[in-house]
Order: structure tokens, then sequence, then C-alpha cells
């Protein structure tokens, strides 16, 4: 093999090394920006959290828009660290967070939900927030 040919072969593969670099970091920034930015950014208040879920006094179409544009999403992460810590019981759990969204969440005995809104993605689903407990009524994890 000839030297020209030695270099064309070795920065092709660095050409093609830096452009799967590029698309796996890309994937990860893409990644963040979807799923983990819209659940961070504020601090959770039951007041706020409450707030969220309410829509008295809107008319249906003012309330699915209200509850479409992830009122709560941005408090989850404070949430989660702060206030439904590992042991914490269900009645505490609920008395902060208000009536769970629709029970038990399916195929997994022992967990609540509650909806946030359409946080993640490109907004075309509803997101919610999912409490387990143990048998005892105590936070197993969110």
């Amino acid at each position: 093999m000839k030297r020209w040919q030695k270099v064309l072969l070795l920065v092709a593969g660095l050409i093609l090394l830096t452009a799967v670099a590029l698309v796996a970091f890309s994937g990860s920034i893409i990644y963040y920006f979807m799923h983990v930015a819209p659940f961070m950014g504020e601090t959770f208040t039951p007041g706020k959290w409450a707030e969220g879920g309410d829509c008295t006094g809107l008319s249906d179409w003012e309330c699915e828009e209200k509850n479409s544009s992830c009122p709560r999403g941005p408090m989850v992460r404070s949430l989660i660290r702060s206030h439904l810590l590992p042991g914490t019981p269900k009645t505490e759990v609920v008395e902060l967070l208000g009536p769970p969204y629709d029970g038990l969440r399916p195929g997994k005995d022992g967990c609540l939900n509650w909806s946030l809104g359409m946080c993640s993605g490109i907004g075309i689903d509803y997101d919610s927030l999912f409490v387990c407990f143990d048998p005892s009524g105590k936070v197993t994890g969110a």
C-alpha cells in the first residue's frame, strides 16, 4: 500500500470516528432536553402543585390547554429529592399532592400516579409521576 493510500485511509477513519462521536453526543443532548430538563428547574411548593391541577372556573378547552402545558413537570426533581423520600407515609404524600390521578398503576400494585401534563418528548402524550408504596404504606420509590 502506498503512503498516500495509508494517509487517505487514516483520514477517512478519523472522519468516520468524528461523525459517530457527533451523532452520539447530539443524541445525548436531544435526550436531555426532551426527557430530563422538563422535570427540573422549579422548587416544589404545595400551592403551585395544587394550582397546576385546578380547573375551577375554566371551560373544558381551557382546562385541557392548562393541563397539557406541563404545569407540574418542572417541580418533579425538587419534589422527589425533598418530599418523596423512602419511608414517607402514603397519607403524607396524598395530603401533600392531593388525590392521585387514576388510582393504581396498571400492572404494578401499590403505585399511585399524578398527572404532570405534556412535558417530555414532542408533547403529544401526558406524563405522570408514579409514587410506589410498600405493603405498610411507606414510599419505596418515585
